[in-house]
């Protein structure tokens, strides 16, 4: 089994129809354009050695080499790693360490990158591809891998509470279920649509979803590097596009501005997921546009969505959606000690069936933690109706989560806990109007008054992605304890 058949195998008919746009560069590719260069690229992995089994880490922004990279690894076979394109060069050695990555493709120049990324994997970048490789006309194209079902074929790192990043793997069995539960809601989209991506494709909706959705289903895929309203509005305008993704500030900013409003009503269809979607703001959408903004939920641990909520307004806030048949996932409430709740009770959301990930790579205590008979736990607190709907209403975890990027306290703590003058940290969320949340920091100095929130802050952006840079710096002598002597991280969310 392999994905990228339902791009080797396109009509000849279909092959001069454009597919992939980058809004910014306005470069484009044709679906036989894209076949022809994803074999080019594939050949240069040949070139380096690359064999299937083998880990190619992908460090790109949204555009046609992302796509390229990716696709190319997994038509030859190689598991595809793809990576936060703003992590730091620090950041790459832990990943390539990791996943044992025996080729990085980096956007990042040579000189930026740490010595260990050089001796850890072998370091490439996108305009080599092209330079290099040349498909010859006269010999046939090697064939797509055949994977199998079980086989880990893609590592995405999510942010964990008290650890480092972990790697999710991921398998074609995961990807296929995950279009048999999407082809059951997502409705209507053919060939004659016009998707717009600006959510990272390194987050999984993008390179789980909307590439493979575009070559699925004929259609094109508009990708922008970053959300932009204004830049929005006019690519909608201009090419018509008729599919949205995005996270809830997405739409709190393009509904800001009067001036769109005509624009958006363009729109055939709106989606959003990732991070809690206020009733107000659906209602706000659909009474300026006329149409629904439709609502799932998921995670990378379970390859994407697993419920959604097409085609139905939500009954209030958190109302994500209907669970799909059993034999496509099962949805159930588990209590702390591991029972299976009623409808109507609060508990933690799991999962249990085709689309929960194999594991954590390399997490044996991790898997062991968030696996139970079977079942996922997602750290997110929730309940069922009678009638099988899923209603989000908090989270146990304490990931902070961004318009929808999760950050872990434990990676910014590790940063802040590094400058010579702090003796320790505590990172939470605080509530922010437009994303939902933003990282606050709580810091024990070890000489009081020796530094200022605007330094700390300048210190950690030299090392952190910009959206894990806290927002806010309070400075204490001491942290308010719990009853168990551990730091009250719920007293300091709420000072």
């Amino acid at each position: 089994m392999n994905y990228c058949d339902a791009l080797i195998q396109l009509s000849p008919d279909v092959l001069a129809k454009p597919a992939f746009h980058e809004v910014d560069s306005g470069e484009s590719l044709t679906f036989g354009a894209l076949r022809t260069s994803m074999l080019q690229w594939r050949q240069h992995y040949d070139s380096k050695g690359i064999r299937p089994g083998d880990v190619v880490a992908i460090h790109l922004f949204n555009g046609l080499d992302f796509i390229l990279a990716h696709m190319a690894a997994q038509h030859l076979g190689a598991v595809s790693c793809l990576l936060d394109p703003l992590a730091q060069p620090k950041s790459l050695p832990y990943f390539q360490e990791k996943t044992r990555a025996k080729l990085l493709i980096t956007h990042l120049p040579p000189p930026q990158l740490l010595p260990e990324t050089f001796q850890l994997s072998e370091v490439s970048y996108p305009a080599v591809f092209g330079a290099e490789a040349k498909i010859q006309p006269t010999l046939a194209p090697p064939p797509a891998h055949d994977w199998d079902l079980q086989a880990t074929c893609y590592i995405y790192f999510t942010s964990g509470t008290t650890s480092a990043p972990k790697g999710v793997e991921l398998t074609q069995e995961n990807h296929a279920n995950f279009f048999r539960i999407a082809e059951r809601y997502w409705k209507p989209s053919d060939e004659h649509s016009k998707h717009i991506a600006f959510v990272p494709f390194s987050h999984g909706f993008g390179s789980i979803f909307l590439i493979p959705w575009t070559i699925r289903t004929r259609s094109e895929l508009h990708i922008m590097r970053s959300f932009h309203p204004s830049k929005v509005a006019e690519t909608i305008e201009k090419v018509g596009i008729t599919h949205i993704y995005g996270v809830p500030s997405h739409y709190q900013q393009l509904l800001r501005f009067p001036q769109f409003h005509p624009t958006l009503q363009k729109l055939e269809m709106a989606f959003c997921a990732a991070a809690k979607l206020e009733n107000q703001t659906a209602d706000e959408w659909k009474r300026i546009t006329g149409t629904r903004l439709h609502e799932g939920y998921g995670l990378i641990e379970t390859t994407g969505g697993v419920v959604w909520r097409v085609h139905r307004d939500a009954v209030r806030t958190g109302h994500v959606g209907e669970c799909p048949p059993a034999n496509l996932a099962e949805i159930g409430i588990l209590s702390e000690d591991n029972t299976l709740l009623p409808p109507g009770e609060e508990g933690e959301i799991c999962v249990k069936g085709r689309s929960v990930t194999k594991g954590y790579l390399a997490q044996p205590e991790e898997n062991l933690r968030v696996f139970h008979d079977g079942w996922f736990r997602t750290g997110d607190k929730g309940l069922l109706s009678p009638d099988r709907q899923l209603f989000l209403t908090g989270r146990i975890k304490d990931i902070i989560n961004i318009a929808g990027i999760k950050i872990s306290p434990f990676e910014v703590e590790s940063v802040l806990n590094d400058h010579p003058l702090v003796a320790d940290s505590v990172v939470v969320a605080s509530d922010d109007k437009l994303y939902g949340e933003v990282v606050k920091a709580f810091v024990v100095l070890k000489q009081p008054g020796g530094l200022s929130e605007r330094e700390l802050i300048k210190f950690a952006s030299q090392h952190l992605i910009n959206f894990q840079v806290p927002k806010q710096v309070e400075f204490l002598t001491q942290f308010p304890l719990n009853n168990m002597g551990k730091v009250d991280r719920k007293a300091l969310r709420t000072a």
